[in-house]
């Protein structure tokens, strides 16, 4: 089975929804990276999911949802903290992990644990898509799991072709990482996952507190959000992250890494037959922070200090 890839028609748009509902998956367009979407209350659906990415078992799944009355309607406590933060950055690039309260979302998604991870996003193919088929859709990142977030649709066929079906191309994604996941903790706001929504964003709504990252495969650790136990975001190369000047490091070089192109930028040099790329880490602030948690995880927590402008 080769992979169709296809722009956003209305008939597109159906035949997508039709899959979705006879329990395939399917590559869609968001703001923030391309995702790999099943409907979110089917479990054979979200298994497929897991098999085409290779994706750990213990890795939860984020739940998009066309509106926040969709949300209302999955069984999540959402108290009134998570209500101002969704009539805020909804739809939008803000993920929040919520407590159960009713058994509606498959545990499949959430991996065992008793919350899920619920956004609306805000790309109007993504939108579209949700409310044609009328029910939320589980939308991890559409590549093989570990390696760099799609956010063009080549990017989806190189890792998914004759896995699925069809891709949906709505260009090229205009955010380029994926959402800010938050959870509370009484009347904070615990960033697991930073993204475009910054914490400099969130902190007029209360006390922002950043988790510390970690990476390994202990099986003691169960991830609350995606991309905060494994091996993240990493080309075929090794990934050496860099503190200081990166003067003379060689052709295979980030300097100066943006959020629409750093994933897109991994690819390419993968296609080059790089062994190594060096980036340069950003101010872990604002956007910034997002971007120094990408990279430090694609690299491992592999990082070269430069002291000065020689190498």
């Amino acid at each position: 089975m080769k992979s169709i890839i296809n722009s956003p028609t209305p008939a597109v748009i159906a035949e997508a929804a039709s899959l979705l509902t006879n329990g395939e998956i399917v590559a869609i367009p968001t703001e923030t990276v391309y995702g790999l979407a099943a409907n979110a209350l089917n479990p054979a659906a979200i298994e497929k999911i897991f098999v085409a990415k290779g994706r750990p078992r213990d890795n939860p799944l984020i739940v998009h949802a066309s509106d926040l009355e969709m949300v209302r309607g999955l069984g999540l406590e959402i108290h009134e903290l998570a209500a101002r933060l969704a009539e805020r950055f909804w739809a939008g690039a803000l993920t929040m992990v919520l407590r159960r309260v009713a058994d509606i979302i498959p545990s499949e998604i959430s991996c065992g644990l008793n919350t899920v991870a619920v956004r609306v996003p805000a790309h109007p193919v993504a939108l579209e898509l949700i409310k044609a088929c009328g029910f939320p859709l589980a939308a991890p990142s559409a590549n093989i799991s570990g390696s760099p977030s799609p956010t063009k649709a080549a990017h989806v066929f190189a890792d998914m072709n004759g896995k699925i079906p069809l891709i949906i191309d709505g260009g090229d994604c205009s955010c380029g990482v994926e959402s800010t996941v938050i959870m509370f903790d009484e009347n904070k706001i615990k960033i697991l996952r930073p993204g475009a929504v910054t914490a400099e964003m969130l902190s007029e709504f209360g006390e922002v507190v950043v988790e510390g990252y970690h990476v390994g495969a202990d099986d003691s650790v169960r991830p609350l959000s995606p991309g905060t136990k494994y091996k993240h975001y990493s080309p075929r190369a090794e990934v050496i992250a860099v503190e200081g000047d990166v003067a003379g490091l060689g052709e295979f070089v980030i300097a100066n890494p943006e959020t629409q192109t750093l994933f897109a930028k991994l690819r390419e040099f993968d296609e080059l037959g790089a062994k190594q790329v060096f980036i340069r880490l950003p101010e872990p602030c604002g956007i910034g922070l997002a971007l120094y948690n990408r990279i430090i995880r694609a690299a491992e927590f592999n990082v070269l200090k430069v002291e000065n402008e020689k190498f």
